[in-house]
């Protein structure tokens, strides 16, 4: 009811942004669902490593350039994996969207390809706070929160992110980097 078209504006925002929250909630509960009651069937094949990094990079672009986050990519080409693209591409999204918010304005991402013998994998690291160390066996499960999160999150993201990869033959760990901030790791054996 307000006369002010700026105020207006700014709730519209808000109302926006938190829609924008609840359709992901709503949405990562109902993946969740359908992987816990066993209907979801993933389409195994090869997955271009270097691909899924850009393709679960993309929807974060403006919103890393708009808070000026860095984001160093080092994914040689022809580095392939076996799982189901479209769920692999979620996966990584949880995890970026974790270091995104981490992170913060000013903040640095870097993702590292590792190809080996025995596994392809993906590291990520972002320049936060890192982990507190009774928070590392808990990361993963459902509906956990850290001490350091932020009112947005609601501990969904990172266990669909686990059940997704651990499904599909892989494996994922988090914790704290040498050099600060958290890191997430990701293998797939060969």
């Amino acid at each position: 009811d307000t006369a002010d078209e700026n105020e207006r504006r700014a709730f519209l925002r808000e109302t926006e942004e938190l829609l924008v929250q609840m359709d992901w909630l709503i949405t990562s509960l109902l993946k969740l669902s359908r992987l816990d009651a066993g209907v979801v069937v993933f389409q195994r094949g090869p997955v271009d490593v270097n691909e899924l990094i850009r393709s679960s990079l993309c929807p974060f672009l403006i919103t890393m350039d708009l808070h000026r986050i860095i984001v160093q990519v080092d994914a040689p080409e022809g580095v392939i994996i076996q799982g189901d693209n479209g769920w692999l591409v979620q996966a990584i999204q949880n995890i970026l969207k974790n270091c995104m918010e981490s992170a913060g304005d000013h903040g640095k991402i870097e993702v590292v390809c590792e190809d080996n013998p025995l596994y392809a994998g993906i590291v990520i690291h972002d320049s936060g706070a890192g982990f507190e160390r009774e928070e590392l066996p808990r990361l993963f499960d459902r509906f956990y929160r850290g001490k350091g999160t932020n009112a947005a999150g609601c501990g969904i993201g990172l266990a669909l992110c686990k059940t997704i990869i651990t499904r599909q033959g892989g494996t994922v760990t988090a914790g704290n980097h040498p050099q600060g901030g958290a890191v997430f790791s990701i293998r797939f054996p060969k």
